[in-house]
């Protein structure tokens, strides 16, 4: 039961500023060397130290000593209890005693190892008078009690806090990394382990809100939900938008997303253990990289979209074959007879089906947002050919591709057909959703229950699959997203360089769904510039990098940590030996949620190659490409190209050393 003076003292607390003051109540100090784990509440100043104060609703002192007060309870009995004081210091060595165990949280002084901060102890006497106790003198040490007076307003209770007797006072502000280390200790489940067990970071003190945020249903007025509703929505569909709880954390690369995701399903599963709850991410790599994080329970569930589909499905599913494979069977001589790329004309159907454009004039008509290529009506009417010929052939052989599948699975979800995973979920959440199309958001609102709860992670920059706005794919997110700025996984200097392919993009950066990084709220590690590398010829190109790998790995990376990434998946085959030494190597199309101590992308004189007139949308598609690319990499950067490097990413040479490569592969 909380009495009168904790609830007091927690008012005032509550007042002070949320950028200065943090502050915790009865927080469990895990290893102690006495009793004394559970201190009334502690605060934590970003320019004063570490509090504890403990609280005593005491109304009238007899006398007092430094070891005991005499006390007179509300029923007049007569009573000595140990002096508060004593009790809050025991409290506070023990709190020091864990923080002194964190190398990050010491410094040299003068030739000694101490904290980088003051801790300090406190009395609340919230009945009692400051003259009342002045004349215990004795009993208290001076600077260390909080009086009637002192509480009796939340001016009066930040100037007496400042105004304790505090040993030593800080020279510059505890930076938030400082203070994130503090709060691991004073709430451990904000602490983040790795796949050991060991501790490898905190919540920030924004993802952990966002964690433990608590949950509300807000409906859009009437009139805004039929704005917002696109046309393609079915009846259930429109009913989940409206009425189910929407939270989009939207950040930069390596702000944490894919962590805040996972800690809020487990949160959400222990909170209520009767929820059926839902993660989904994009490939299977992100799957595995969101199991690991969280701990399994009966309530939720981790699975990518397709997995989720062949559930559904069941058996009914069938593998489905690439729509680009497909296109290439079809069409052999497609760059020769028609001009164009495989890859592009294989989007464009996924486009199509995504959009139901069957008919060839709806097509023509049709407004195209965010193609990496503006088409012609020439160009269209091709399109209107192969597209054709591709359904019917689809039709008559009865293939089944990629883009098929979310379709199929929304048929079987179909309330007359009885699913039983049909609004089976009280809450589905999501990584990368940025790649999620129209329709995997809307399997994602079958299975969710009316009011349940749709929580999605995304970063438009690093879009690789998909190009749909919000509101296209029938989510209001307006007034429902939290912003994280800061990137905690790349060093500076990787981030700058690869933010500035972003800023040099006049679609990027002026687009209003572009976060811009953040480096002065925390302090960013700094390393290497990133290398730009110019090669000869392809030869030495593959040689530079096997000589760059091998060194890397001499030096003490692990394999493991290294990853070749190639904007086309034709390039793969000049490296994929590497991965007999344990290397990373895949296609842009693989890196979704990776991070790498060590990255290389090689040949990206290519990787604005179009056998069509480039747009600037498509100059944009593939800038996010290099940019997602080069934000995998944690520390060490190497960017290679032969010739000349592309004017598209000249932003990148005043952040980057620039070197040569010699014949065999050296660099100079």
């Amino acid at each position: 039961m909380v009495t009168y003076g904790e609830g007091l003292v927690a008012s005032r607390l509550q007042s002070l500023p949320a950028d200065e003051y943090t502050y915790f109540i009865e927080p469990t100090i895990t290893h102690t060397r006495s009793a004394y784990r559970n201190p009334d509440f502690v605060v934590v100043g970003k320019t004063l130290g570490v509090l504890v104060i403990e609280v005593k609703d005491w109304k009238r002192i007899v006398q007092a000593t430094q070891k005991k007060v005499e006390i007179i309870r509300d029923s007049g009995e007569q009573a000595t209890e140990d002096n508060p004081l004593k009790i809050a210091k025991e409290y506070a060595l023990n709190l020091n005693e864990n923080f002194e165990k964190l190398h990050t949280l010491l410094r040299n002084y003068k030739g000694k190892i101490k904290l980088k901060f003051p801790w300090m102890y406190a009395v609340a006497l919230p009945h009692i008078e400051k003259h009342t106790i002045e004349q215990c003198e004795k009993a208290w040490e001076e600077g260390h009690v909080f009086s009637k007076e002192d509480l009796s307003s939340p001016e009066r209770f930040e100037r007496a806090l400042r105004g304790l007797a505090w040993v030593w006072r800080l020279e510059k502000p505890l930076s938030l990394a400082d203070i994130d280390e503090i709060r691991g200790v004073l709430d451990p489940s904000v602490i983040i382990p790795d796949s050991q067990g060991q501790p490898m970071g905190v919540l920030t003190s924004q993802q952990y809100q966002i964690v433990r945020e608590p949950l509300k249903v807000v409906k859009a007025p009437q009139a805004q939900q039929q704005a917002l509703m696109p046309d393609m929505l079915t009846e259930e569909g429109r009913s989940a938008a409206e009425s189910a709880s929407v939270r989009l954390i939207r950040g930069v690369a390596g702000s944490g997303k894919s962590l805040v995701l996972a800690y809020r399903a487990q949160f959400l599963a222990e909170q209520n253990p009767d929820w059926r709850i839902l993660t989904l991410a994009f490939n299977k790599d992100l799957v595995r990289d969101l199991r690991r994080r969280v701990r399994a329970g009966s309530n939720l569930q981790i699975m990518g979209f397709h997995e989720l589909c062949a559930d559904i499905l069941g058996k009914k599913w069938h593998s489905p074959s690439s729509v680009e494979g497909l296109v290439n069977n079809a069409f052999p001589d497609l760059r020769q007879r028609y001009g164009l790329d495989p890859e592009f004309v294989a989007k464009e159907i996924e486009w199509r089906k995504e959009m139901g454009l069957y008919d060839d004039e709806a097509y023509l008509s049709a407004k195209r947002v965010g193609r990496g290529h503006k088409l012609s009506k020439e160009k269209r009417q091709l399109i209107n050919d192969i597209f054709n010929r591709y359904v019917k052939r689809h039709a008559q052989e009865r293939l089944v591709d990629w883009a098929d599948v979310p379709f199929m699975a929304l048929d079987e979800l179909n309330p007359e057909c009885q699913h039983p995973l049909f609004q089976f979920y009280d809450a589905v959440l999501i990584d990368e959703a940025q790649d999620f199309a129209p329709s995997w958001i809307r399997v994602a609102k079958k299975l969710l229950k009316p009011e349940g709860m749709l929580f999605l992670c995304d970063d438009p920059t690093q879009s690789l699959f998909a190009n749909f706005s919000w509101k296209e794919k029938g989510v209001e997110v307006v007034g429902r997203t939290r912003i994280l700025r800061v990137p905690f996984r790349s060093t500076r200097e990787v981030m700058v360089a690869a933010q500035s392919i972003i800023t040099s993009d006049p679609i990027l950066a002026q687009s209003e769904d572009t976060v811009m990084p953040e480096f002065d709220s925390y302090d960013v590690p700094s390393g290497e510039k990133p290398m730009l590398v110019q090669y000869r010829d392809l030869r030495d190109e593959v040689s530079g990098i096997e000589e760059t790998v091998s060194e890397a790995i001499r030096s003490g990376v692990p394999a493991g940590q290294i990853a070749v990434l190639c904007h086309n998946h034709r390039l793969v085959k000049h490296w994929a030996h590497l991965r007999d030494a344990g290397v990373y190597v895949e296609s842009f199309k693989k890196m979704k949620g990776l991070e790498f101590r060590m990255v290389l992308i090689p040949h990206v004189h290519t990787a604005f190659d179009t056998p069509t007139k480039p747009e600037d949308t498509f100059i944009s598609e593939r800038r996010r490409y290099v940019y997602t690319a080069m934000t995998r990499a944690r520390e060490k950067l190497v960017v290679s190209y032969e010739g000349k490097l592309p004017d598209y990413l000249n932003a990148l040479q005043p952040y980057v050393q620039q070197v040569k490569g010699t014949s065999y592969g050296q660099v100079r």
